[in-house]
């Protein structure tokens, strides 16, 4: 009885990841679990492995925490954001090919103030604005629930005249010890809008 009430209560908990800053967009369009967004510019500290797709953020986690731990030139603290994202450096997601993992900076550190990393393999870049095509799901981000998440999402941008114009961003929501049937995840597609595409500025919703 009580490890049901345990769950009962997780589920209607607020989400781990809601104390954590996020990166900013404006919602153009959304349908359902679907959405379009317009991402500001962002800055974020990266590393590049050579992994599987769902292997590569575990091995670059440790990398990461260490520079917001203050393993960085300044040895300042940086707190943690969410989600943590992870996309291709090139089109194909087999064994053996680079990922690039991020952490999104807070938008408290101006740029100038952002330290160097301390440890090599590990850059702070800068991220332009952006809109993104995105799909929300929860649970583990296993290969048949990517691929049917891609695909939906890939069908939800089309319907709404938007082209893909880049790889997949994964993100991941939660830490690990949330139970993996409560985890938060999305796919985002870099898009662009087609010529015919009708968007409605005024219509935007801040997140």
């Amino acid at each position: 009885m009580k490890q049901i009430l345990v769950i009962i209560i997780m589920l209607f908990s607020t989400p781990a990841w809601a104390e954590y800053e996020q990166p900013s967009y404006k919602v153009i369009l959304e349908q359902d679990k679907f959405s379009i967004r317009d991402y500001s510019e962002v800055i974020v500290v990266e590393t590049e492995v050579v992994a599987s797709r769902r292997d590569a953020t575990s091995e670059a986690f440790r990398k990461l925490f260490r520079y917001i731990s203050g393993n960085n030139e300044a040895n300042l603290e940086i707190s943690m954001t969410s989600p943590v994202a992870q996309t291709l450096t090139n089109q194909d997601g087999e064994i053996g090919e680079n990922w690039a993992v991020r952490f999104f900076l807070p938008r408290s550190l101006s740029e100038e103030n952002i330290p160097k990393p301390s440890e090599t393999g590990v850059a702070v870049v800068k991220l332009k604005a952006q809109k993104y095509g995105s799909v929300s799901f929860k649970g583990t981000q296993n290969d048949k629930k990517v691929s049917e998440n891609l695909a939906k999402l890939e069908a939800f941008i089309a319907e709404n005249d938007y082209e893909v114009s880049g790889p997949p961003v994964y993100a991941f929501y939660d830490p690990p010890f949330i139970p993996w049937f409560l985890r938060d995840n999305e796919i985002l597609l870099p898009v662009i809008a087609n010529q015919i595409n009708s968007e409605n500025p005024g219509g935007y919703k801040t997140e």
